[in-house]
């Protein structure tokens, strides 16, 4: 295993935990529905977050087998 999948591996989890800490926040704090609540608009933006990171790992990975082929 190279270093460029090692670096998508971690772009992945960081992704996950990411996403997992957004789920979690916005668990406690979705009752509460307004612009004024803090840990409800983190957790959203955690959740945007870990969407990208996702991407970003998909790219890397892209970027790495294209680059391998030629």
């Amino acid at each position: 295993m190279n270093n460029d999948r090692k670096a998508a591996d971690v772009l992945r989890w960081m992704a996950w935990t990411v996403l997992v800490v957004g789920a979690v926040i916005m668990a406690f704090t979705a009752s509460d529905f307004r612009s004024q609540n803090l840990p409800l608009m983190v957790s959203i933006g955690f959740l945007i977050a870990g969407m990208n990171i996702f991407i970003m790992s998909t790219v890397f990975r892209l970027m790495t087998l294209k680059r391998n082929d030629a």
